[in-house]
């Protein structure tokens, strides 16, 4: 039994109910990147995804605030176990509610819930199992055009374009639309690419392979089609004017 003199910490709320502008977030990223180097004595990278991009991405910054950060637990756990840290998860779990103590944000302001649908492959050669996501994401282009924080003791590396509107597609609630019509409309700024029904399938499937089953499915793929046609919409509504046949 604790004494009276004790201190115990509240628990923290399971949900964070804090809407994290941009500057709210980046102070809250600022306090966990120190946290996380006095827990492993070095810079932690982590593959992020969802609102927290749209927020902070310098070429996007659409969205006011997110009240979460989706980030790729797994592949983490990988990496700083090859490094020899067999604990390297709950260190990471301790600081991000550090930090929410701090701001008073609820556990989960930083989660990797997604995780648990994310596919996983098989490399060609060994057969050995990866995930693709962590490993276009750590491509050196993307690395160098989707790096939304960094900072002694934390990296924020944004999921790879194709990544990210597969993910937008697969779920394509809330601000997930509009989300994918920005996103296009910078590919097309500077990729200059001329987004169709037909060449935004083909990028997705070419370069998200895993996600197949989940969009192309024969019981979801007019779904599919039907939410590309609506984002290709939303981002060139002049161009793609919403009706049955025009793209």
């Amino acid at each position: 039994m604790a004494s009276p003199t004790t201190k115990t910490k509240a628990p923290l709320p399971f949900r964070n109910e804090v809407l994290m502008n941009r500057g709210y977030l980046l102070s809250a990223l600022d306090d966990l990147a120190k946290h996380l180097y006095a827990a492993f004595g070095a810079t932690v990278r982590l593959v992020v995804h969802g609102g927290a991009v749209m927020v902070l991405h310098p070429l996007l910054a659409c969205r006011e605030s997110t009240r979460d950060v989706d980030y790729l637990h797994r592949a983490f756990e990988r990496e700083w176990l090859a490094r020899g840290f067999t604990d390297a998860g709950a260190r990471l779990r301790s600081c991000i509610r550090a930090t929410a103590r701090v701001f008073n944000l609820g556990a989960d302001w930083m989660n990797a819930c997604a995780d648990v649908a994310l596919p996983m492959a098989s490399d060609p050669a060994s057969g050995w199992p990866y995930d693709p996501v962590h490993t276009a994401a750590l491509d050196p282009r993307n690395v160098k055009e989707n790096t939304i924080f960094a900072s002694p003791g934390l990296v924020l590396v944004g999921v790879s374009w194709p990544w990210a509107i597969a993910f937008k597609l697969a779920r394509y609630q809330k601000h997930d639309p509009y989300d994918i019509a920005y996103m296009l409309r910078l590919g097309s700024r500077d990729g200059r690419v001329d987004w169709t029904r037909q060449v935004l399938e083909w990028w997705i499937l070419t370069k998200c392979g895993p996600m197949g089953s989940i969009l192309c499915a024969p019981t979801v793929w007019s779904i599919t089609r039907d939410k590309i046609r609506h984002a290709i919409h939303l981002a060139f509504p002049h161009k793609y004017p919403l009706h049955a046949g025009w793209i």
